[in-house]
């Protein structure tokens, strides 16, 4: 068996990679080896170069030096680029979307490849050759409707089409499940299954490591741009991959939970929404951090953008330090003591065309006046330098663009610019999603820092260990209401499941 395993051809061979850009050695002495029918993690925190060694896969970077081969043939790194690499069998599928939102499935998935008859587009073989591939991957997806009407996960799916319409042999997955619900994700590792049969490789890049354990063959570390480690999933376990992803133990995932809590800060009665939520009920007192758990469509993200000022109510009332408030846009929540991080940080917690600087400082502007006219840009900076010190921010310059942050690094600031308007109550809507081991680890610390100052915390998340080992109460919501409040010995994942799904454990 052996033996015969030496004879089969990798998909893809990299040795001795160099990547550079300039002034940046972006990777360094990287090898990776992707075999026909393996699914194969590339894992590290950002910035360890996962990104960039896919790039110079598909062409899209040219390595500075090293070896590539793509089924055994060496590739002339000058000539190669994108186009190269699809012509040889290699496709992407991005976890940020690439769709148009206001065409069909079917128009996507053939955009720019569109199939003609007599100098026509030949919408029926189109239309066939669109149900063939999602026959192939077993999936039910409405391809005649514009696709922004679709769910993420449907969407996900059309990306995957149009990446199988060439019929590639390896297929990188850049963070695929990152915005998908567990449901879909277990969908996206069946659909895994089905490709690895024909003999597909896979490279799967994700931050979360449960995953890797769940679809994946093998698994090659990478940290700061340089290789770490290459070996077989089974061979290795979860801490094993922590220490070598972070470079150390990963003691104490979760900090101690604050039981020293203050009076009750934010109060929410009877709040409702339609076709969001009803009748919410919840309290969160001084230094305490109360969970909202759900499915997709629970009303979570709703509920807290409602808080906020941000989504209409019909009916309730909302009360900050005893006091009723009329909260009607956010403007009005920040003065009253609350901050939002958005389970959207590029598109709703940034604004990314603006430096460090100038997102960090953006809700307290008002705070740096000269003779309460002027704008007093070196107070701001001074300001904006202590707080995203003190969060400890990977960084080279304030005046940097925030789009060249690593996705650790841009929801820190999300957070910093918050702490720096001395915000009292924290609405947390997933903000870890999307970052890697040790920098989740980070914002747990804050989180646990944020109560330590008598800081409130209400913590949306889907990951249901996040929720048991940070808060002090979870809320379970189910379908817009709540359904359970569980504390102490029910705080456990049995009795979150069971009302997740609608039945109550005591």
């Amino acid at each position: 068996m052996s033996t015969e395993n030496k004879k089969v051809t990798p998909l893809i061979e990299i040795k001795n990679c160099v990547m550079e850009f300039p002034g940046v050695k972006a990777l360094d002495q990287v090898n990776f080896t992707l075999m026909p029918g393996e699914c194969h993690a590339l894992v590290g925190e950002n910035g360890a170069g996962k990104s960039t060694l896919s790039k110079c896969i598909t062409g899209e970077n040219q390595m500075t030096s090293g070896e590539l081969r793509v089924k055994g043939e060496l590739i002339k790194i000058p000539s190669y680029n994108v186009r190269e690499s699809q012509k040889r069998g290699v496709a992407i599928v991005h976890q940020e979307f690439t769709l148009m939102e206001d065409m069909t499935g079917v128009e996507n998935i053939f955009v720019g490849r569109y199939l003609k008859k007599n100098g026509h587009i030949d919408w029926k073989a189109l239309n066939k050759r669109a149900e063939e591939l999602m026959e192939y991957m077993q999936c039910e997806v409405n391809l005649h409707v514009a696709v922004k009407h679709l769910r993420t996960a449907e969407q996900q799916i059309i990306q995957l089409a149009k990446a199988l319409l060439d019929d590639p042999q390896v297929i990188i997955f850049d963070e695929l499940t990152a915005v998908l619900q567990e449901k879909d994700i277990q969908n996206i590792f069946r659909i895994i299954s089905v490709l690895k049969e024909k003999g597909i490789g896979i490279v799967y890049i994700s931050h979360r490591l449960d995953e890797v354990f769940a679809c994946c063959d093998s698994y090659t570390v990478l940290c700061d741009g340089k290789y770490i480690n290459s070996g077989k999933v089974k061979d290795i376990d979860y801490n094993g991959l922590v220490k070598m992803i972070i470079g150390r133990e990963l003691e104490n995932v979760y900090p101690p939970i604050n039981e020293n809590l203050g009076d009750i800060i934010l109060e929410v009665r009877n709040l409702t929404a339609p076709k969001a939520f009803r009748n919410i009920n919840i309290k969160v007192r001084e230094g305490e951090v109360v969970g909202i758990a759900g499915l997709l469509g629970a009303g979570k993200t709703e509920l807290v953008q409602a808080i906020f000022g941000n989504h209409k109510i019909v009916d309730g009332e909302v009360l900050v330090k005893g006091k009723p408030v009329k909260i009607k846009s956010p403007q009005q929540a920040i003065k009253l003591g609350m901050g939002l991080v958005p389970d959207e940080r590029r598109t709703l917690g940034l604004v990314m065309k603006f430096d460090i600087k100038d997102n960090t400082v953006i809700p307290s502007m008002d705070r740096f006046k000269k003779f309460g006219i002027f704008q007093d840009h070196q107070a701001e900076m001074k300001a904006a330098y202590e707080i995203n010190e003190k969060m400890n921010l990977a960084y080279h310059s304030l005046w940097q663009n925030v789009k060249k942050l690593s996705g650790g690094n841009q929801q820190k600031i999300v957070i910093a610019k918050w702490m720096l308007r001395d915000t009292e109550i924290f609405l947390l809507d997933e903000p870890t999603r999307g970052i890697d081991i040790g920098a989740k680890f980070e914002i747990y610390s804050l989180i646990h820092e944020l109560t330590k100052q008598k800081k409130a915390v209400i913590l949306v998340s889907p990951e249901m260990e996040e929720l048991i080992g940070l808060c002090n109460r979870i809320y379970v919501m189910y379908e817009g209401a709540i359904l359970d409040e569980v504390e102490g010995e029910r705080k456990t994942q049995e009795v979150i499941i069971n009302n997740l799904l609608g039945v109550n454990a005591e």
